[in-house]
């Protein structure tokens, strides 16, 4: 889904659609899913999703289907009160991602920029809660050399600093280069050691198999 992405917006709540028009841009707005039509849909597209519309079915539904298959969609779940058991259910239904409704206008673009660019949103906490959860579960490696070696000693660094849950913007400020060249680093990254998001590099930094 690389490219030009256009969004769309499930919502009744007029607070949350001014805030994401003013964060991600003006964009259609469907009062439920039973409205969207994805044959109108000839590009790529970004599905921002309110979970507190009403009746909005459960991801479980049939109705979810065609959202989760459609090629040119890929779809957001968000939260006014975000739960760990919520973002699990959204994830594993199909979602790209999962994040706070009215997170501020930097971290919406940014969840907007990983999903566009095939990979998973899960956020920072989320992230280290499962890295945790999986640690107890399995054993680790000891042996950093299993990836590290892989990499440079610049990819080393924006490697660890992903695992603890940095975002981009974070990981451009400590080491003192710019989100695009940070962008560059994980595409290498992810190149190198055979993953394809964030959550599987974390594991690999962690020796979580």
């Amino acid at each position: 889904m690389n490219g030009p992405t256009h969004g769309l917006y499930i919502s009744q709540d007029a607070g949350l659609l001014t805030h994401w028009n003013q964060a991600l841009g003006e964009a259609p707005v469907y009062r439920g899913l039973d409205a969207l039509d994805l044959t109108q849909i000839r590009l790529p597209c970004l599905l921002w999703v309110d979970l507190a519309t009403p009746q909005l079915p459960p991801w479980k539904d049939a109705d979810w289907t065609p959202q989760f298959s459609y090629p040119l969609l890929r779809v957001i779940a968000t939260s006014s009160n975000p739960k760990d058991a919520e973002a699990v259910a959204a994830l594993d239904a199909g979602c790209a991602g999962y994040c706070h409704a009215y997170a501020e206008a930097a971290t919406l673009r940014q969840v907007a920029q990983v999903v566009q660019s095939g990979h998973v949103w899960i956020g920072a906490a989320l992230m280290q809660k499962l890295i945790h959860t999986a640690q107890q579960a399995v054993t680790a490696t000891p042996s950093e050399g299993l990836w590290s070696d892989k990499l440079t000693s610049r990819e080393c660094q924006v490697a660890r600093l992903v695992a603890k849950g940095s975002t981009n913007q974070e990981i451009a400020g400590q080491c003192d280069i710019s989100e695009r060249t940070v962008k560059a680093h994980l595409s290498a990254i992810f190149g190198k050691l055979g993953v394809t998001d964030r959550l599987q590099l974390a594991l690999k930094v962690h020796g979580i198999r």
